[in-house]
């Protein structure tokens, strides 16, 4: 038979095949369970779909300080065993390098753990998970479970809703760190006494702050929440939480006057534009990432 280019193109790519993971995979597990090609072929793909195998799947990437958790599902009811429970994987941030140092040195240990659950428990909740005590307790901070009671009931005594299995049924939707803390900023508390209240940094404040605002600009402007969460790069959950507290200020002048000056610095007062031309800007760089 001829050589072509073509030809020498397709055995060369089979060589380089023969010596993948997926091919390697597929191998064994034809030779052990004596299957056929296609059958090891559908296996690869359902275990590629569970476990994160493929370096080149962003989805699944995992950023510095960040795991991989198995966790429940948030639609499951409580009280229903965990054998029948639909579970999802979540993506938490375990260590935010910096911002989690600042928190350590103006809050102790204790204050870092009760902002770090803020955190790990809204991140899950967004991506359509929870976590239980347990999973706090065992698989992330390596303590007891009556650790984890004590914080979450210290975090609720300062009217902090932690979003956790257990209590997920008396919070409602859109009760996170984040919303209550915006929420405690339009009611006129300063940046610094936010921050004090839910061990957290300024700078993470002032960032949840202007992400708020920057909704609002969009909410104003007609846009839906999808498309908001594809402009700002933030969660879908996130923005409708958001927006339910838009609707809330209705009714609250001082709290609407406060929303106001924020987005008067984020958007400066000029002649409408049109929608398409809105979203070009908010797009920017800039805008997105709140510098």
């Amino acid at each position: 038979m001829m050589r072509t280019k073509f030809l020498d193109e397709q055995l060369r790519q089979g060589r380089l095949d023969a010596k993948s993971l997926d091919n390697l995979f597929r191998r064994r597990i034809e030779q052990g369970a004596n299957c056929a090609p296609f059958v090891s072929q559908a296996i690869l793909q359902t275990v590629k779909e569970i476990f994160p195998l493929d370096t080149e799947d962003t989805d699944r990437q995992l950023g510095l300080g960040q795991i991989m958790l198995l966790v429940v599902a948030a639609e499951e009811p409580a009280g229903k065993p965990l054998e029948q429970c639909q579970k999802v994987t979540v993506r938490l941030t375990l260590d935010a390098g910096r911002d989690d140092y600042r928190v350590r040195l103006a809050h102790g240990v204790e204050g870092l753990r009760r902002s770090r659950i803020l955190r790990l428990t809204a991140e899950a909740r967004d991506q359509g998970g929870l976590l239980s005590y347990e999973d706090l307790a065992f698989r992330l901070f390596n303590c007891g479970v009556r650790t984890i009671v004590r914080d979450v009931q210290a975090l609720r005594r300062r009217d902090i809703e932690v979003p956790t299995r257990g209590q997920q049924r008396d919070i409602g939707p859109g009760q996170t760190h984040r919303v209550q803390a915006v929420r405690l900023y339009l009611q006129g508390l300063e940046a610094k006494e936010v921050a004090r209240r839910l061990y957290h940094t300024l700078d993470s404040i002032e960032n949840y702050i202007t992400t708020f605002a920057r909704i609002v600009i969009l909410i104003n402007r007609g846009y839906s929440d999808d498309e908001i969460a594809f402009v700002i790069r933030r969660s879908g959950p996130l923005v409708a939480a958001y927006r339910r507290l838009h609707t809330d200020l209705g009714d609250k002048p001082a709290a609407r006057r406060r929303l106001e000056e924020i987005v008067a610095r984020i958007e400066p007062p000029a002649a409408p534009a049109a929608k398409k031309t809105v979203l070009a800007n908010l797009t920017e760089a800039s805008f997105v990432e709140g510098r």
